[in-house]
Order: C-alpha cells, then structure tokens, then sequence
C-alpha cells in the first residue's frame, strides 16, 4: 500500500494521527503524546517558552515516578508522558 498524501508539516513528521483509525507511523499512544506536547508548548500555562531541564524533571517525577509507584503507570501512559517530553521540547522547532 502506497504512504499517505502529506498535506501538512505536522503529517510529514507524525502521519495522520486526526482520529482513532487513521494510520500512524509508531507507537498510537506516544504519537497522541507527541501532539500533545507540541501544543502545551504552544498554549500551555507558558506559551512559547523553552522548557528547562528542571521543569523536565519536575514532570518525569510528577507524572512517571510518582504514577510508577502508585502503580498507575502502565505501557500506554508511559508511552503517552514519552511522546509528551518530545513534543514539548520540539515544539520550539515546530510552528
């Protein structure tokens, strides 16, 4: 089966993530992670500001750690806060 079109720049890195049946091109949790954080950076609490190594430690601890020993963390939340760090820190590139 041929790739999909790509119509945007957002496809051309993460494939057509727009509902539950498109085709992604990895992991369907840590692709929805990856959106995610990308727009945080863009309309968080913050908008617009680089986050800084502590404020990347704060969410490993606030939302892998503390979830992890609650027991609460299981492969698609990991994968989910996974793409989040990524998104977050490549929204700077990405407009």
């Amino acid at each position: 089966m041929p790739p999909p079109v790509v119509t945007s720049q957002k496809e051309r890195i993460y494939g057509n993530t727009s509902n539950e049946e498109a085709p992604t091109y990895g992991n369907r949790m840590f692709d929805h992670g990856v959106l995610s954080g990308i727009s945080w950076f863009h309309q968080g609490d913050t908008p617009n500001v680089p986050p800084t190594a502590a404020m990347i430690v704060e969410f490993i601890k606030d939302n892998m750690n503390e979830l992890a020993q609650e027991g609460f963390l299981d492969d698609e939340r990991l994968a989910d806060n996974a793409g989040f760090l990524v998104g977050w820190i490549l929204g700077e590139y990405i407009s």
